[in-house]
C-alpha cells in the first residue's frame, strides 16, 4: 500500500475539503483526487462519500482511518525499537565496582576489540546499587562480579569465567608480613575480616570448623581506603582478591594457599543479547586456561 497514498487521505479527512487539503499538500486537486481513487481502488471500498457541507468518511472509511492511524502508531513504535536495538548491538557497557580495580574486563577487551571492532565497548565505574539498578533497566549489558545470591536474582544470571582465592592483606609491620605466603596455619590467633560472606560460601563454616583459633568477621567497608588502613594499622588481616592488594600501598599483600576457590564471571539480564553473547564468549576464550 502507497504510503504516500495513506498521507494523502489523513491529510484530507483532517480538512473534508479536497481544495483545502490539496492547497496544505501543494499539490493541485486533480493531483489529489487521483490519489485518493488510486487507494479506493486498491482497497476495494469507497472512503468518502459526497455532501451539502463537503466530502465525509464513508463508515468504511472511518473504520479504515482508525486502523491507519494506529498502524502508523504501531510503525513509529517499532521502528524506534529497532533502532534502539540497532545501538545496542553497536555497543557494549560493562559494569565494574567503583573503587576497585577491573580485573576481568581489561583482559578481554582487547580480544574483543580484534573479533568485534565495530562494536563500542563502554566500561562503567559505580557503587554496586546503581550497578544493578542501571542492569536492571536496562543502562548496562554486563556487570564483572561475584557468584551470589545477588548475581541470581529474578531476571538476573551468571557466567562463571574463573575460579580465584584470596590474598591476605596486613599492615606492613605486622608480624606475619615477612613472609613471601601464608596458610591458614599461620593465621591462629588472628582477626581476619571479608568483605562479605555470601562471595565466599563455605569460608566461614570452614574456618570455624577446622580452624577454631581463627577469628573470622565481615565488613563491608573493607574495601575502603580510609577503612582499611585504620583496621590493619590495629594488626587485623584482610581476605581480598589477588588483584585488588596493589589498590591499597603501603598495605603488604600475601598469597594465601589454601584448597578453596570462588569464580568470577558476568551477571547479566536474560534473555541476553546477541551483543552480551558476543563478549561472554570472547570472555571464556580468555579465560579458559582458568576453568577448574
Amino acid at each position: 500500500m502507497n504510503t504516500k497514498n495513506l498521507d494523502t487521505f489523513i491529510t484530507l479527512t483532517k480538512y473534508n475539503s479536497i481544495n483545502a487539503a490539496a492547497d496544505a499538500l501543494f499539490i493541485s486537486s486533480p493531483a489529489l483526487q487521483q490519489q485518493i481513487n488510486r487507494l479506493e481502488s486498491e482497497i476495494g471500498f469507497k472512503l468518502f462519500e459526497r455532501g451539502a457541507a463537503g466530502i465525509r468518511l464513508t463508515p468504511a472509511g472511518e473504520t479504515f482511518l482508525d486502523g491507519v492511524i494506529k498502524l502508523r502508531s504501531d510503525t513509529e513504535s517499532l521502528l524506534a525499537r529497532c533502532r534502539e536495538t540497532d545501538s545496542l548491538n553497536k555497543s557494549l557497557r560493562v559494569g565494574a565496582i567503583l573503587g576497585l580495580q577491573p580485573d576481568l574486563f581489561p583482559r578481554v577487551s582487547g580480544p574483543f576489540y580484534q573479533k568485534y571492532p565495530h562494536i563500542v565497548q563502554k566500561p562503567v565505574m559505580e557503587s554496586e546499587e546503581q550497578l544493578f539498578s542501571d542492569l536492571d533497566r536496562g543502562a548496562l549489558d554486563v556487570i564483572e562480579y561475584f557468584d551470589c545470591p545477588r548475581a541470581h536474582a529474578a531476571g538476573r544470571n551468571f557466567e562463571p569465567l574463573f575460579w580465584e582465592g584470596r590474598d591476605c592483606m596486613m599492615s606492613p609491620n605486622h608480624p606475619l608480613a615477612s613472609h613471601d605466603i601464608l596458610t591458614l596455619d599461620d593465621l591462629a590467633g588472628q582477626h581476619i575480616i571479608v568483605y562479605r560472606f555470601d562471595r565466599l560460601p563455605g569460608l566461614r563454616e570452614y574456618v570455624e570448623k577446622s580452624y577454631p583459633d581463627i577469628r573470622i568477621s565481615e565488613d563491608p567497608r573493607v574495601m575502603d581506603l580510609y577503612t582499611v588502613v585504620r583496621s590493619f594499622e590495629d594488626g587485623h588481616i584482610g581476605l581480598v582478591p589477588p588483584h585488588v592488594g596493589s589498590q591499597f600501598h603501603p598495605l603488604r599483600t600475601i598469597p594465601l594457599k589454601m584448597d578453596m576457590s570462588w569464580p568470577i564471571g558476568l551477571v547479566y539480564r536474560e534473555p541476553r543479547s546477541a551483543v552480551v553473547s558476543q563478549f561472554i564468549e570472547v570472555a571464556k576464550q580468555v579465560f579458559s586456561q582458568y576453568t577448574k
